[in-house]
C-alpha cells in the first residue's frame, strides 16, 4: 500500500493498514452521534405539537366573567353586603348569658328537737319499751315515721337506726301530712314489762329505715315467744353440730397470734367466729375468707375475753379492763359490729361487772360483784347501757360455752333467785 493518498487537492500521508481502518472508525462514529441527535430533535418537536393539539384551551377570565348572568351576579352582591352587616351587629351587641334554669329548694325535712337534755329515744312507740338511747338538749333527728295518733315520732337516730320518742318531751317542725304510720317494726320492739316472752320481739336494737319499714308488723299482744330467726339456740340438743376450732377460719386465724385464745364463738348464723386472745378481739368468717380486728387494748382499755353474741348477731359483750380511774376495774364492754364502735356498761358504784350472757329478746345479763363473783348481784342492761337489778324470770340465749358450736346449744329459762347461786345463769346446766 502506498505511503500516501494523492488527489487533486493534494496528498494525504497516510500509514500502515491499522491506520487507515482506525481512521475509518472515527469517521463512522462521528456519523453515528450525528445521525442520532438528529432523531431525538424530531421526535421533541413532533411530541410538542401534539401536546398542544391535545390539552384543552383555557378559556379567558373576560371571558368567563361574561358568560355569569347579570341577576345572578347582583343577587350575589346583595348576599355579601347582608353578611356583612350581620357581622356588624353581632360586633357591636352586649353579651346576654342563656339563663340557667334553678331547681326550687326541696322541701324542709321534718324534724324533732330536743328542748331540755336527756330526753329518752325507746325501741317502740311507749313508756313501756326498752330505752336505747338519749338526745342531748338541742339535738335534732329527721322524722320518718308516726304511730297512728301521732303522738310517736319515729326518728332517724345517729348511726342510721330508727328509735321512736314521745311527742310530748319533743318540738317537732315541718310536719306534713306526708309523714307514713308505721306501725311497730317486728325488728324494733321489745317491751321491758310482763312475761319477757309475752308480745315481746328478740331484737331491742334500731333497725336501718329500710329494713325497719320493710319489717313492719304488728305483734300479737299475748302469746308465747315469736319464732326465732334461723342460727338461733333453738336446734335440739341432739342436732347434728360444727365445732368452731375445726373450721378453716379458726385454723387460719389461729396460725398468725403470738397468745391463745381466750374464748371463740359461732355468730347466730354460723358464719363467722369472734376470736379473742387477751388483747385483741377478731372476727372472721368460718371459711377464713375475710377477718377484721374489732378490738385492741388501748391507754383506755385491755380486752380480757369472753365474748358472746347477742342472738341478732348484730354486737358482741365481752369483759373487759378499765385502765383509767377505776378501781375495781373489770366491766363488760359492748361491741357494734357495723362499725366496731365500743361501749362500757357502767356497773354500780364501787363493782365490777363479769359474765355476761344474752337473753333471747336481746338483753345482757351480767354479775356486778364487789371482790367475788359468785357473791354479786346479777344485774340485766340494755343496749344503751342502762342497767337494773334483774328480777323475775328469763329466757336465756346460748352461753358462752354453747356459742362454740353451730347451731347453738339451745339456751334455758331462768329465773333469778330459784335456785343455784348467783352464776347458775352463765352455765347450761
Amino acid at each position: 500500500m502506498h505511503p500516501f493518498w494523492q488527489t487533486k487537492l493534494g496528498r494525504l500521508v497516510m500509514g500502515g493498514c491499522g491506520a487507515q481502518i482506525g481512521l475509518f472508525l472515527s469517521f463512522s462514529g462521528v456519523a453515528l452521534l450525528l445521525l442520532f441527535c438528529g432523531i431525538c430533535v424530531v421526535a421533541n418537536v413532533v411530541s410538542l405539537g401534539l401536546s398542544q393539539e391535545l390539552a384543552p384551551s383555557a378559556p379567558d377570565a373576560s371571558v368567563r366573567a361574561s358568560e355569569v348572568p347579570a341577576d345572578i351576579a347582583l343577587l350575589q352582591q346583595r348576599v355579601d353586603l347582608l353578611t356583612g352587616k350581620v357581622i356588624a351587629i353581632r360586633a357591636n351587641a352586649p353579651y346576654v348569658p342563656t339563663p340557667t334554669p334553678i331547681p326550687p329548694p326541696p322541701p324542709p325535712r321534718p324534724i324533732v328537737l330536743a328542748s331540755e337534755g336527756g330526753v329518752n329515744l325507746r325501741s317502740g312507740p311507749g313508756d313501756n319499751y326498752f330505752k336505747v338511747g338519749r338526745m342531748a338538749k338541742g339535738e335534732s333527728m329527721e322524722i320518718v315515721g308516726r304511730n297512728n295518733d301521732s303522738s310517736w315520732w319515729l326518728v332517724a337516730a345517729p348511726g342510721g337506726s330508727l328509735a321512736w320518742v314521745s311527742g310530748q318531751v319533743v318540738r317537732s317542725y315541718n310536719v306534713t301530712g306526708n309523714i307514713p304510720v308505721v306501725t311497730i317494726p317486728g325488728l324494733l320492739v321489745q317491751s321491758n314489762s310482763g312475761n319477757p316472752g309475752v308480745g315481746t320481739s328478740r331484737l331491742p336494737v334500731p333497725t336501718p329505715l329500710a329494713v325497719g319499714l320493710a319489717a313492719a308488723t304488728i305483734l300479737p299482744a299475748t302469746g308465747s315467744l315469736p319464732a326465732l330467726p334461723a342460727g338461733t339456740p333453738t336446734a335440739v340438743s341432739s342436732a347434728s353440730r360444727r365445732f368452731v376450732q375445726d373450721t378453716l377460719g379458726y385454723k387460719q386465724l389461729i396460725r398468725r397470734l403470738l397468745l391463745p385464745t381466750v374464748s371463740e364463738s359461732f355468730s347466730p348464723d354460723g358464719a363467722q367466729i369472734a376470736i379473742t386472745e387477751k388483747i385483741t378481739l377478731y372476727t372472721i368468717s368460718a371459711d377464713g375468707t375475710n377477718s377484721r380486728v374489732l378490738l385492741e387494748d388501748d391507754d383506755q382499755i385491755d380486752v380480757v375475753g369472753g365474748a358472746v353474741w347477742s342472738p341478732d348477731g348484730l354486737y358482741l359483750a365481752l369483759v373487759v379492763n378499765r385502765l383509767q380511774n377505776c378501781d375495781p376495774c373489770p366491766t363488760v364492754g359492748l361491741v357494734r359490729l357495723a362499725d366496731g364502735g365500743l361501749t362500757l356498761l357502767d356497773p354500780p358504784p364501787n363493782s365490777a361487772l363479769d359474765w355476761p350472757r344474752w337473753t333471747q329478746d336481746g338483753r345482757l345479763l351480767v354479775t356486778s360483784y364487789l371482790t367475788d363473783p359468785t357473791q354479786g348481784v346479777v344485774y340485766v342492761y340494755d343496749i344503751s347501757g342502762q342497767g337494773r337489778a334483774a328480777t323475775g324470770s328469763f329466757l336465756l340465749s346460748s352461753s358462752h360455752d354453747g356459742q362454740k358450736w353451730f347451731p347453738w346449744q339451745p339456751g334455758k329459762s331462768w329465773q333469778v333467785g330459784a335456785s343455784g347461786g348467783v352464776d347458775d345463769y352463765y352455765g347450761d346446766e
